[in-house]
């Protein structure tokens, strides 16, 4: 059956009217439509009739002449969606309305999300009759949440190649809540507040610490030290703290944002026993497997491609493509893991598996 048009103009001049009265509800959702991201339909439910608008028609990629029925809308809907949301027609035709988000596959191949709303009129008989409904184009807020996902797996992905802590404290640097910290720590929430996180550093680290932290937040600088931390474990072990204000557009700290990175062996204060303590840590992580995410990390510290650390360590390039991969169920034989990890840290980096937090990648002492 031929589309029928939706949204019939007004006849110029009907009614008398002239001027602005002469706009009918035609002029007005045009000018909707001519967004690009909203379409309209209307439909008899007992027959397979549609009429769709012609925002409708560009949405789904389609030339205005083709016909529409609820079959081919349905036919769109993406392969992954479909059991979800292949019901459509039906729940309208029980009485029920519509409100739908979902992907379409046009026929150019395209791939586009749409939220479908959809309302049931009943007829004189109590039975469904007519249906109509608007379908938006929301493609562009699913690519942004998309945007923001890749941004956060981005972000733990550094993290947990770096082996960091994250802590936000409030504007003026009094803390609330670390749960990170707690983890690391075993500090209670009660115990972190305030300045009571100090009591984890190191007695003899402490004083210096403070001092450096009220500077930072005083003088609204940059913040960064090293100290010892008591871990969860009971062990001290050294780390690296560094934060910055985050700050509102009238120039006021909106909150402080920083991390501790674990540098077992190595600070500022003491280098023949940071020496002494990262061989002793070596020692300790030696027999340690090694993830996937530390292989991806020490090959892109080191500057080594696929192909080459496959080389030095005479392996496939297929075996480093396994050792990489988080997902894959076939690892390696445990020989061919070490050679790997021989040649990485050759190239000049340590593996770290320290307690609390994830397994890192630093920089090999004296390199």
């Amino acid at each position: 059956m031929p589309t029928r048009s939706l949204m019939r103009p007004r006849e110029e001049g009907q009614g008398g009217a002239t001027g602005a009265q002469a706009f009918s509800s035609r002029h007005f959702l045009k000018l909707v439509e001519d967004t690009g991201e909203v379409g309209f339909w209307s439909a008899d439910l007992r027959r397979d009739q549609l009429s769709a608008s012609v925002g409708l028609y560009r949405i789904f990629g389609l030339d205005p002449a083709t016909e529409m029925t609820f079959g081919f809308g349905l036919d769109m809907i993406h392969p992954d969606d479909k059991a979800a949301h292949g019901d459509q027609i039906a729940v309208l035709r029980s009485g029920q309305p519509i409100s739908r988000e979902f992907r379409i596959i046009r026929p150019d191949r395209t791939q586009r999300w749409i939220l479908h709303r959809a309302e049931v009129i009943v007829g004189a008989d109590g039975r469904p009759n007519q249906g109509m409904g608007v379908v938006f184009d929301v493609t562009a807020r699913h690519d942004s949440l998309r945007s923001v996902e890749q941004r956060h797996d981005r972000f733990n992905a550094l993290l947990s190649v770096t082996a960091a802590v994250v802590w936000i404290v409030s504007p003026d640097g009094e803390a609330r809540e670390m749960p990170q910290w707690q983890v690391l720590t075993g500090q209670s929430q009660a115990e972190l507040r305030g300045q009571g996180w100090l009591q984890a550093v190191h007695p003899e680290d402490r004083e210096r610490t403070e001092a450096a932290w009220r500077t930072a937040v005083s003088h609204v600088s940059p913040y960064n030290t090293d100290y010892r931390l008591l871990c969860a474990d009971g062990v001290y072990r050294w780390f690296n703290a560094r934060g910055v204000p985050i700050m509102n557009r009238d120039g006021s700290i909106r909150e402080w944002v920083g991390v501790c990175l674990s540098v077992p062996g190595q600070n500022r204060y003491g280098p023949a026993a940071a020496r002494a303590e990262a061989r002793s840590a070596a020692a300790d992580t030696a027999d340690r497997v090694i993830t996937a995410a530390q292989v991806r990390a020490a090959r892109g510290m080191t500057g080594l491609s696929k192909d080459e650390l496959a080389r030095r360590a005479s392996v496939s390039v297929s075996t480093i493509v396994r050792l990489e991969d988080e997902e894959t169920t076939v690892r390696p034989r445990a020989d061919t893991v070490l050679a790997v990890r021989k040649v990485l840290e050759q190239a000049g980096v340590e593996f770290t598996f320290d307690h609390g937090v994830m397994p890192g990648v630093r920089p090999a002492m004296g390199r």
